[in-house]
């Protein structure tokens, strides 16, 4: 196996302070602190040699990475200092359709944020179909649209082993773009992860539509650092791959995003949770066991500063008890079977608290769709696929 390179790149010049929005206007830049700043590796592996090394044995014996955990509760801030980007708004489609990234206006004030339910981290959470027997019929329905674009992340964490995570295939302008989650891809005084592969649409241990090697990796320096929650995101290039050898864009179609919006939303979260739930303090339903896609509908409930740093942008928190194997599930605003403005990503599974329990397993929390998201959205859109 070849050796594994990784390198740090910036988009523009560090003393500049700037970044392009790279694939939407040429003319926009967005501010960078360092905690927004960007770091890309490159993953020397062929797509081969990743392809090859994950085997249906290790793709089934894969332990989900922990769901990352801060001691104590969760924080209740009820205001949120206003976003400083622009709001940017893409399309989701399928196979064909074009991906579309329009910038459609200003950050607004944001207020403080009304309570939302009679309890604000109510939710509902479902096993997207259910087993009943009609096995053929349910593998269909797990290739129907916009289910087919989230899956399976599977990596390897040098000197620790494979893991999985969740992900999506995400509006791109190289239509080769899968978000999850900062800490599925690099691990702080570890690095970037290794043979990283993601399965869409993976149901009882089949994968529909192929699978895709993970070409480069990107998240912020906020990341990488300092370990700073709020700025916990990340993005995977993906080289060609499916069945057909084509960018997953083309193959599958792509979620839309949203960013900079407003924190009070209504959101779906899907994810593939394999860590085992607690049957006594959580509600009922399925044990998770990470060949399903679990699905949790939650509306904004909290602001939470995990850092204690006013100066980074609050993290969002909702009702739902997605365990480990959930992170990088993400945050859907306008849920729909049709594509356009709808299912655009606006969070993604992150981390939670430790107790008591409950009902800190019952809350999500997501950093904040803003700056630092596009940041490393245009980094990755930026990275060739041939």
């Amino acid at each position: 196996m070849s050796s594994r390179v990784t390198c740090h790149l910036s988009l523009l010049s560090i003393a500049a302070g700037m970044v392009a929005v790279a694939g939407l206007m040429p003319s926009t830049v967005l501010a960078q602190a360092n905690s927004d700043a960007v770091v890309i590796s490159i993953e020397g592996l062929h797509a081969t040699q990743v392809q090859s090394y994950w085997t249906g044995e290790r793709m089934r014996n894969a332990p989900p990475l922990p769901l990352p955990t801060i001691a104590g509760i969760a924080t209740d801030i009820e205001g949120a200092a206003p976003p400083s980007g622009p709001v940017i708004m893409a399309n989701s489609g399928g196979p064909g359709d074009p991906p579309r990234q329009e910038i459609v206006g200003q950050a607004v004030e944001s207020a403080t944020e009304p309570l939302a339910g009679p309890y604000p981290f109510s939710y509902t959470r479902f096993r997207l179909f259910p087993d009943n027997g009609l096995l053929g019929l349910l593998q269909i329905l797990y290739k129907q649209f916009p289910y087919r674009l989230i899956g399976k992340l599977f990596f390897t964490i040098p000197g620790q082993g494979d893991f999985v995570c969740s992900g999506a295939s995400i509006n791109s302008t190289n239509k080769s773009v899968v978000w999850t989650t900062g800490h599925c891809l690099y691990t702080p005084g570890v690095g970037y992860h290794s043979n990283v592969l993601f399965a869409p649409a993976r149901r009882a241990g089949a994968n529909p539509y192929g699978t895709w090697p993970g070409l480069s990796a990107v998240t912020t320096t906020g990341w990488v650092n300092s370990g700073l929650r709020e700025f916990d995101l990340g993005a995977l290039v993906v080289s060609l791959g499916g069945a057909s050898n084509l960018r997953i864009g083309d193959a599958i179609g792509f979620l839309g995003f949203i960013t900079n919006t407003s924190r009070q939303q209504h959101w779906h979260i899907h994810g593939y949770p394999q860590a085992p739930r607690d049957l006594n303090s959580t509600p009922p339903g399925a044990q998770f066991d990470g060949e399903h896609q679990e699905s949790c509908a939650a509306t904004w409930a909290t602001n939470d500063q995990p850092s204690g740093d006013a100066s980074n942008p609050m993290a969002i928190g909702v009702g739902c008890d997605q365990t480990g194997g959930a992170s990088g599930a993400p945050f859907l605003i306008n849920f729909s079977g049709v594509g356009g403005l709808t299912n655009l990503i606006n969070g993604q599974g992150t981390y939670r608290y430790t107790g008591p329990n409950p009902p800190e397993n019952l809350k999500l929390f997501s950093p904040y769709f803003g700056d630092a998201m596009i940041n490393v959205l245009n980094a990755a859109q930026a990275v060739p696929v041939p």
